[in-house]
């Protein structure tokens, strides 16, 4: 072991510093970027192509830690339309065996009503008493809300309607308009949304209103203000967050993860030693040629560099760089031109946290919690099981996703009228063990209340899910048990990303500002080196919020250095 730390010293401090392209990021943006280019023969040569990376790993927003175990996937797990023969979405080429599936078991749990009593108010402030074991409070139920399988069935395909008429709504919508209608706006205003309040029984009116919160969490992206990550009084999500041509089929789950997609895309990068972990960009200059690239190790130069770093952390830097007193030297020298840093500050960068609830043997598949499953369980049809997906009898009888509404975390309801109300927040749980195998509950979190979340213990944070679930259930079946072992993602707090991913923002947010990077930077003439380039999810016109945007994006800009057109 000392013989390689002395190896791995000498090759850090003998390194050559120059290479006609860096990349800075090894997130699938940046892992598709290098390894398109090492396919060309020039870039196999020695000193040609680097990539450097601020983390310990590799990946990105995609990652995997072990739990007792279990394999948890904190970041990426779909692939959002896995396409068509004629246009498939690019990852289903990448290890084509690959095992996924989508979502098809559904339970659900009827939203309590709101009584306008000092609860209501400790609701709209964000919380309420959780107490020390979990168990219902004052205000909790004592029998299970379960919705009888018929009637979540309708909910569910009225959900599914109203997100389908949204895309319909946002095709049909100059984006001049749709940059100025919120989501909210779209919503309420929607002849399917008011539809269905007359086709739902009136006891699930008020469940039915807060289903719409489950776009928050779809987008990493608030509907109002109130549930903002910047400062109360900015927009919501826009209508032009639907406005997209992106890859149609199934939402698919990827079962074994996608750390071995990420591996793949690198392996040969790796094979290389192209790869620069612990390696942080501090500043890019880029008014030189080559370009300069300052980290925590060394200064390198490039002609040309691409850019994969994350939204979030561009915005942070700008932000930086408009504070008199920041002692930091600025992330762009020069600042960036006016078309980028009004798209970095134009576009949104939300939230998406998971916290999952690992146990010693899945107990929501045996009795009697699968019988209290068949009273409300229904089925959402997919296209017909391909190959690569398993037997679904790793959790038979169990649903793969529950849903229902906790009064611990502050949500909002969306009415016919148009108004919005204070109300519970809704949570959806993944059954991984119909998924993945393991005995792991997953709950996902989004906006303002993952941004509460995330400075809580990871202990106080599962109580929140732990409550929800043991009034869900009732005193009909026993208690759930507490988890052996909790994990919670805190992206927002990752100063890698600082958040999960892209949005529209109503008002701001337009096409333009994606599109603003892919023009490059640099003092290089036509087909010159000294050219700084941007590739990642969110310089993705059609695509982005997605592992595929980003993907796409890498191949773009590699293609770009290498006159490829693509």
């Amino acid at each position: 072991m000392q013989k390689l730390t002395r190896r791995m010293a000498y090759l850090t401090q003998h390194e050559n510093r120059h290479y006609d392209t860096i990349v800075l990021g090894a997130g699938i943006s940046g892992l598709a970027a290098a390894s398109k280019l090492f396919e060309h023969p020039t870039y196999q040569q020695e000193n040609k192509l680097l990539v450097l990376e601020a983390r310990d790993r590799i990946g990105g927003r995609i990652g995997a830690v072990n739990v007792n175990g279990c394999r948890l996937d904190t970041g990426a797990n779909w692939i959002h339309g896995i396409g068509t023969d004629e246009e498939p979405n690019p990852l289903m080429k990448i290890l084509p065996h690959k095992k996924f599936k989508g979502l098809t078991r559904t339970v659900a749990f009827k939203a309590p009503e709101h009584n306008g009593s000092d609860h209501s108010q400790r609701e709209e402030a964000g919380w309420v008493h959780i107490d020390s074991k979990g168990l219902p409070d004052a205000t909790g139920h004592n029998n299970s809300g379960i919705i009888p399988a018929k009637t979540t069935g309708k909910l569910m395909e009225l959900l599914w309607g109203l997100i389908g008429s949204l895309h319909d709504t946002a095709s049909q919508t100059p984006a001049s308009s749709a940059k100025h209608t919120s989501i909210l706006q779209a919503i309420t205003s929607s002849s399917t949304f008011k539809e269905a309040f007359r086709n739902l029984p009136e006891e699930y009116h008020h469940t039915f209103s807060a289903m719409p919160q489950f776009i928050e969490n779809m987008e990493a992206a608030p509907l109002v203000a109130q549930s903002a990550e910047t400062p109360l009084g900015e927009p919501g999500v826009s209508l032009l967050e639907f406005g997209i041509d992106d890859f149609d089929g199934a939402q698919v789950f990827l079962r074994d993860g996608y750390t071995a997609i990420v591996n793949e895309v690198a392996q040969t990068l790796l094979s290389a030693n192209l790869i620069r972990t612990h390696t942080q960009v501090l500043q890019i200059r880029y008014d030189t040629d080559p370009i300069e690239i300052v980290t925590n190790n060394r200064t390198y130069t490039a002609k040309s560099v691409i850019c994969t770093l994350p939204l979030g952390v561009l915005q942070h830097h700008q932000r930086l760089s408009q504070v008199a007193a920041t002692p930091a030297p600025p992330l762009f020298h020069p600042a960036l031109p006016e078309d980028k840093a009004e798209a970095i500050s134009s576009l949104g960068f939300g939230t998406l946290d998971k916290i999952f609830l690992v146990y010693s043997s899945p107990w929501w598949t045996t009795e009697p919690y699968i019988t209290l499953w068949s009273s409300g369980m229904t089925t959402r049809p997919f296209e017909p099981p391909s190959s690569h997906e398993l037997d679904d009898q790793s959790s038979p009888g169990a649903p793969d996703t529950i849903i229902g509404f906790t009064s611990s975390l502050a949500g909002l309801s969306l009415h016919p009228s148009g108004s919005t109300t204070p109300a519970p927040r809704v949570l959806t749980l993944l059954n991984l063990h119909a998924l993945t195998g393991y005995p792991v509950l997953s709950a996902f979190l989004s906006c303002a209340n993952a941004r509460q979340i995330e400075p809580l213990s990871d202990t106080q944070a599962s109580a929140t899910i732990h409550h929800a679930l043991t009034i869900w259930l009732g005193s009909t079946v026993p208690p759930p048990p507490e988890p052996d072992a909790v994990h919670v993602t805190r992206w927002a707090q990752d100063e890698f990303v600082r958040g999960s991913y892209s949005h529209m923002v109503t008002g701001k947010s337009e096409v333009r500002h994606r599109e603003a990077f892919w023009e490059p930077l640099g003092t290089g003439g036509e087909g010159e080196g000294g050219k700084l380039r941007f590739a990642g999810e969110h310089t993705s016109r059609n695509h982005f919020a997605t592992v595929h945007g980003a993907l796409l994006s890498g191949w773009r800009e590699a293609g770009a250095i290498l006159g490829e057109g693509v």
